[in-house]
């Protein structure tokens, strides 16, 4: 029989969520599915087979807002060049961008190197081993700090991310928005009763793997899920009712201009400065941001001559979202740059072209670029 709550969680929601079932038995039941179950994803298998907590912490922070599709290639890769934190220590942050290229949210990259300097320094090249510890840590949150501290030591942490949130909605049929910010708080405390203490670390990941392989957004595989004996939303066939859709951000439209420099059999990019409003301190193509009056604002490292762009014809135009930003951005090639157009001490890298794109860290830019190399 489905779980019960006691008392309704309605739109006016003050109530507390509080529910009948037995949820450290369910936690069992979700490990003994997980466990059977889970995906051989290359930092569980490293994990499973070295023990090294390196491996969790670089997945932890590559999955951050981002799908495993896209992670999977840059782990390797990351691996490659940083097998341990000592080496990771040592690199530079721009090094680093290039390695995790492609990935989006470059700000958590420099938080890692921050916490990888750390550890060397303060821990002594040695992973911290507890919650507060890797709390402590740049860019760490609760939510990381829980996936690493369970996974790799046991703590008794539970974690809740957008795929938690989904799976405890139907679980209890709650029919509002799975972000809403007052049901964080009650959601913490239904992961707290149900994780299972003799494995924390198979319990969030099994829980997390149930949202993203069975308890989907649209159309889950209810008959194959571990808790369908205590969901609600499997009873009532309300699934298509629970959660009610995320609460979003209002998107804002952005016009830009990129403009890529050529000379001869060359490409000339440009650094962005590090307080740029977009991709701030990345290598790329000189950038323009439109503003309201029509005029255009440089935020990239040289001072075009007012006018000259203006001119010139795009080649065409991407688009590309960067946080809660939709962007539109023209693409121009053969702009002339002289000396005296450049503020004093930023000068223009010449690459050839077929260095060009290991140099792109940016996904705006790699679009840019791909409809570049089309007229090369």
């Amino acid at each position: 029989m489905a779980a019960k709550r006691e008392k309704n969680l309605d739109q006016t929601g003050s109530t507390a969520l509080r529910f009948s079932f037995d949820s450290a038995l369910a936690g069992k039941d979700l490990v003994r599915w997980y466990r059977k179950n889970a995906r051989p994803l290359p930092w569980r298998v490293l994990f499973a087979t070295h023990k090294d907590p390196y491996h969790v912490w670089i997945s932890e922070i590559m999955l951050q807002q981002t799908v495993i599709k896209a992670v999977l290639p840059a782990y390797e890769r990351f691996l490659k060049a940083y097998p341990t934190v000592n080496l990771l220590a040592k690199t530079d942050e721009e090094t680093l961008r290039l390695v995790v290229r492609g990935l989006g949210y470059y700000r958590r990259f420099g938080f890692l190197l921050k916490a990888a300097r750390t550890i060397v320094t303060d821990y002594k090249g040695k992973m911290p081993v507890t919650f507060d510890e890797w709390k402590a840590l740049p860019g760490i949150g609760d939510y990381t700090a829980a996936a690493i501290s369970s996974i790799a030591f046991g703590e008794d942490a539970a974690v809740v991310d957008g795929n938690v949130e989904r799976v405890f909605c139907r679980l209890l049929d709650i029919r509002l928005p799975p972000n809403l910010p007052r049901l964080k708080k009650e959601f913490k405390i239904l992961a707290a009763s149900m994780i299972y203490k003799s494995d924390p670390g198979s319990f969030n990941q099994g829980l997390m793997e149930l949202g993203q392989t069975v308890c989907t957004v649209s159309q889950p595989s209810c008959p194959s899920c571990p808790l369908k004996k205590v969901c609600l939303a499997f009873e009532r066939q309300s699934q298509h009712l629970a959660p009610a859709p995320k609460i979003k951000k209002n998107m804002q439209d952005l016009s830009m201009r990129l403009h890529a420099f050529r000379k001869g059999g060359k490409i000339g990019l440009v650094r962005r400065p590090a307080d740029a409003r977009f991709l701030g301190g990345t290598r790329g193509f000189f950038t323009e941001v439109l503003v309201e009056n029509k005029r255009y604002r440089t935020d990239g490292t040289l001072v075009l001559t007012p006018g000259k762009s203006g001119k010139r014809q795009p080649l065409g135009s991407v688009k590309h979202h960067i946080t809660h930003h939709k962007i539109e951005a023209q693409v121009f090639v053969n702009q002339t740059v002289n000396q005296t157009d450049m503020k004093s001490g930023c000068l223009i890298e010449w690459l050839p072209f077929d260095q060009v794109e290991e140099n792109l860290v940016s996904n705006l830019d790699r679009k840019a670029w791909r409809l570049i190399e089309n007229t090369l």
